[in-house]
C-alpha cells in the first residue's frame, strides 16, 4: 500500500487511464520528495538542498528493482519507505532547535501529521521494516546524544517518539492480521559459513545500486560505459568517506559549541550504519548475483544527504577562488556528467526490448495454449506486457512452471506437453535440434531473434 498506487488509484478512478494515473502519481511523489529534502535542510544555505536534490533524482540505474524505479518511476515502491527517515530527521532537528519562546509552525504540524500517517500506512503494508531499519536508529542516537551531554530530552520529542512507536506497532499488528505478516518478518541471521560471502555481496551491492559495478566481462575502462561506471563508483566512495569523516567528528557533535552543525549529519549517518549492520548479518540475498541491493536505499539516501553536507563544508574551507573552481565548476561538471550518462541509458533502454518485440510478434500467431520460456522469468513478464493476447509462462528446470508476479495459478504447476511452444534463449542454452526435459523429448522447429522454438514430440 505504501507505494505509487496510493495516489494513482484515485486518479485512475477519475481518468480511467492507468499509464496517466501512475505518471501523475510519480510526479506528485517526486515533488513531495523534493519538499522533504528542502525541509531536511531547513535553516541551512539553499546550496545544500539544491545539490542534494540534484544528486538524489539522477536515474543511476533503471529497471524493475533498481534505484530509479524504486524511488521515482513506475511503482516507486520505496519512495515512502526511504522518505520517512529523512522526514523524521528534519522534524527532530526542527524540534531540537526550538527554545521556550518558539513554537512549531503550521508547516511543521502538517509535516508531522503526514509523517505519522505514513508510519501507520507503511507498517500496515510492510510490517516493522521501516520502523526497525530507518526510524529506531534516529531515536536511539538522539537519546544517546542527550544522555552523553547529560541533558533532558524535551517532553514534546518524547511524546512524538511514543506516538510514532505506537502507530508502528498498531500497523505491524494490522499487517499480521490482514496479510499474515510481511516478507521481511521472516529474515534470519546468516550462519558463520555464509557470513563472509554475505558481507562481500552487501559491500558491492552499494556500488551496484548506483550503477558503480558491472556484470559484463572485459568492459574497457576508457569506453563511455567504463568511464560512467568509474564516475558512479567514485560517487559511492565519496559517500563512504563522508560517513567515516562524520564518525571521526562524533565528539564535535556532542560539543555544545558545534551541536547545530554536527547533529544533522550524525543522525543521517546513523541510519546508514544501522541499516548496513542489519544487511551484513542477515540473509537477504535473492535474485541478484551480488545482493538485493534495493534494501540499501533506506540507508544510502540519508548517506547521500550527509555526503552533501561533508562536501560543501569541506570545499568552503578553501580560499574563495578555489571554492568557486571546485564547487561551481568541478561540481557542475560532475553532476552534469552523471545526469547525461544516466539519462542516456534511460532513453536507450527501449532498444533492449527489440528482440522481445520481434519474438512476441512472431509467436502470437501460433494457435497454442501456452508459450513457455525456459528459465527466463524477466522476459516472461515483459512478454505479458508486449503481447496481451497470448499466455507466457516461465518454465523451470525442475519440470514445473513458475510465475513471480502474475498468473499465480501457474506457480509450481504441471507442464502441459500438447499445443504449447517452448522458447529457449540461445545466449544461455545451446541445445541443438533436440533435448530432453523432465522426461520428455523436444524437437526444434524454428528460430526467431535470440530464441530457438521447440515442441514436445511425445
Amino acid at each position: 500500500w505504501d507505494w505509487c498506487s496510493l495516489l494513482a488509484l484515485p486518479i485512475y478512478l477519475l481518468t480511467g487511464d492507468i499509464i496517466l494515473s501512475f505518471g501523475i502519481s510519480n510526479i506528485l511523489f517526486l515533488c513531495g520528495f523534493l519538499y522533504v529534502i528542502f525541509y531536511l535542510f531547513k535553516g541551512e544555505d539553499s546550496l545544500y538542498p539544491l545539490l542534494c536534490a540534484n544528486l538524489l533524482i539522477i536515474p543511476y540505474r533503471v529497471g524493475m528493482l533498481d534505484y530509479y524505479n524504486m524511488l521515482f518511476f513506475g511503482g516507486s515502491q520505496y519512495i515512502i519507505k526511504s522518505s520517512l527517515p529523512l522526514i523524521l530527521i528534519g522534524l527532530m532537528i526542527r524540534m531540537h532547535t526550538l527554545d521556550g519562546k518558539q513554537k512549531m509552525q503550521v508547516t511543521d504540524w502538517i509535516v508531522s501529521s503526514v509523517f505519522l500517517g505514513m508510519v501507520l500506512l507503511t507498517s500496515v503494508s510492510s510490517g516493522p521494516y521501516v520502523m526497525l531499519c530507518g526510524l529506531i536508529p534516529v531515536f536511539a542516537v538522539y537519546i544517546g546524544y542527550k544522555f552523553w551531554r547529560w541533558e533532558r530530552v524535551p517532553w514534546h520529542i518524547l511524546v512524538f517518539m511514543a506516538i510514532t512507536v505506537i502507530l508502528a506497532l498498531i500497523g505491524w499488528r494490522a499487517n499480521d492480521v490482514i496479510m499474515g505478516g510481511a516478507r521481511g518478518n521472516s529474515m534470519s541471521f546468516c550462519s558463520i559459513y555464509e557470513l563472509l560471502a554475505n558481507v562481500t555481496s552487501c559491500f558491492f551491492g552499494m556500488f551496484e545500486l548506483f550503477g558503480g559495478a558491472t556484470q559484463i566481462t572485459g568492459l574497457p575502462i576508457l569506453s563511455v560505459a567504463g568511464i560512467q561506471i568509474l564516475a558512479k563508483c567514485g560517487l559511492v566512495l565519496v559517500m563512504l568517506i563522508s560517513a567515516v569523516a562524520t564518525l571521526v567528528k562524533w565528539r564535535d557533535s556532542f560539543s555544545k559549541k558545534t551541536e547545530k552543525e554536527q547533529l544533522r549529519p550524525f543522525l543521517l549517518v546513523s541510519v546508514f550504519l544501522w541499516n548496513l549492520f542489519i544487511l551484513l548479518v542477515t540473509n537477504t540475498r535473492g535474485g541478484s548475483s551480488t545482493y538485493e541491493y534495493r534494501y540499501h536505499l533506506i540507508g544510502m539516501l540519508p548517506l547521500m544527504c550527509a555526503m552533501t553536507i561533508f562536501v560543501i563544508r569541506s570545499i568552503r574551507k578553501f580560499p574563495r577562488k578555489q571554492q568557486q573552481v571546485c564547487l561551481y565548476c568541478g561540481g557542475l561538471l560532475a553532476v552534469s556528467f552523471l545526469c547525461l550518462v544516466s539519462y542516456k541509458d534511460l532513453y536507450s533502454r527501449e532498444e533492449q526490448n527489440g528482440p522481445l518485440k520481434e519474438f512476441c510478434e512472431y509467436v502470437k500467431d501460433f494457435d497454442v495454449d501456452y508459450i513457455y520460456l525456459l528459465e527466463w522469468s524477466n522476459d516472461v513478464d515483459m512478454c505479458r506486457v508486449i503481447d496481451e493476447t497470448s499466455t507466457y509462462i516461465c518454465l523451470l528446470d525442475t519440470g514445473q512452471t513458475w510465475a513471480y508476479d502474475y498468473y499465480k495459478q501457474y506457480v509450481d504447476g504441471p507442464v502441459q506437453t500438447e499445443n504449447v511452444i517452448v522458447a529457449v534463449n540461445v545466449e544461455k542454452y545451446q541445445f541443438g535440434d533436440t533435448f530432453e526435459y523432465a522426461g520428455h523429448e523436444l524437437q526444434r522447429f524454428d528460430s526467431v531473434a535470440k530464441w530457438d522454438l521447440y515442441f514436445f514430440t511425445d
